[in-house]
């Protein structure tokens, strides 16, 4: 294994079992105020009327709250596809998502309208860990990373403030974010 991938392995490590020790209570309230920062991001929104978010799984920031603080936005949630690829589809009731083999949330084909990612503004990405040089470290599987290749809309990783550093280890493939949104605002990504 590489030193990078080592790094990597561990961090994932430490940050799951950050995450996993985190309270309810205190991933609600923190999701709550990510939420309220994102809706009242007036200059980044002017330019996003398509927003991909996600559907929180083991301990994440849920953007759930968006439905109702953005009511005028259309918000695409991702679905996993073979090859480790994402396709994401318009949802406008996070109840009407169905778990995957995976357990994570997905929108179903035959009930919700596919985007291409070329037409989405902002994709809202969850992470185990960011820089703020706009690093990102993922689960693991690359889903993120292979969405947002080529992608030109505004990236904004999802984060607790203790998720995020000076910089992750990263490949030349990983995806960089242009803003971290965490509990205690946004801030626009900056080489270190």
């Amino acid at each position: 294994m590489s030193e990078q991938a080592t790094s990597k392995a561990q961090l994932r490590s430490s940050m799951r079992a950050y995450l996993a020790a985190a309270s309810k209570d205190h991933i609600q309230s923190c999701s709550s105020a990510i939420a309220h920062h994102i809706a009242g991001a007036d200059e980044l929104l002017k330019k996003s009327r398509t927003i991909a978010i996600y559907a929180a799984i083991q301990n994440e920031i849920s953007l759930s709250e968006l439905h109702q603080l953005l009511p005028d936005k259309q918000f695409l949630y991702p679905r996993c596809q073979p090859g480790h690829r994402l396709s994401f589809y318009h949802v406008t009731n996070k109840n009407q998502l169905v778990a995957s083999s995976m357990k994570i949330p997905e929108p179903q084909p035959d009930l919700h309208h596919d985007f291409k990612t070329s037409e989405i503004d902002m994709i809202l990405c969850p992470g185990l860990a960011f820089g703020i040089d706009g690093t990102r470290l993922g689960r693991g599987q690359g889903y993120y990373d292979r969405a947002l290749d080529g992608f030109s809309g505004i990236k904004l990783g999802i984060a607790l403030d203790q998720q995020i550093t000076t910089s992750v280890p990263h490949a030349t493939h990983d995806a960089t974010m242009d803003y971290l949104v965490s509990e205690s605002g946004i801030s626009a990504t900056k080489p270190v």
